[in-house]
């Protein structure tokens, strides 16, 4: 374990399930100053039975990216936050708050919250729009990732084409 960075950018388990059942965690280490928290670290391991894909998060998790628990103002904030979300949603939130960081997640209520506090968020498919700007990823594999998630792990999202995102990347 370790503090977080000022300004991190702080995983929920969903965007790393996304990345792990597509085989491409390793986009996420491009984000700056990458961490999670014990919660999703934890809900990952439980995950890993039934989804035996998330072994490949857990192994990222392991070597190249940094747990953490929340301390001082942020433990405060986290049990503040347990009132109304799940361990995982309310540690990362609680630590993208204390750090003046941006959370990664596609939890809704996780979602509401962090809008509602001012905090910075984006979500599995804002990363996505990221990969293909920073020329990391095609649109067409963009694209790919978004079917699958939607077909094959129940992801719900608003379109199912990618190309729709790449149009409204603008207005956000």
């Amino acid at each position: 374990m370790t503090d977080p960075p000022a300004n991190a950018t702080v995983l929920n388990t969903t965007a790393l399930s996304n990345f792990a059942q597509v085989d491409h965690v390793e986009l996420l280490l491009t984000l700056p100053r990458l961490v999670t928290v014990d919660a999703v670290r934890a809900e990952i391991d439980a995950g890993t039975d039934t989804h035996p894909y998330l072994d490949r998060a857990l192994a990222v998790l392991e070597r190249e990216v940094p747990v953490v628990t929340p301390s001082g103002s942020a433990a405060t904030l986290e049990t503040q936050l347990r009132k109304t979300l799940d361990p995982g949603e309310a540690e990362a939130l609680a630590v993208a708050e204390a750090t003046d960081g941006l959370l990664v997640t596609d939890d809704g209520d996780a979602r509401t919250t962090a809008t509602e506090r001012g905090v910075a968020l984006t979500g599995s498919i804002g990363l996505l729009v990221r990969f293909v700007d920073s020329d990391d990823i095609t649109a067409a594999t963009a694209d790919d990732y978004l079917k699958r998630w939607i077909d094959d792990a129940g992801f719900r999202s608003p379109a199912r084409d990618f190309a729709v995102f790449l149009d409204n990347a603008g207005d956000n």
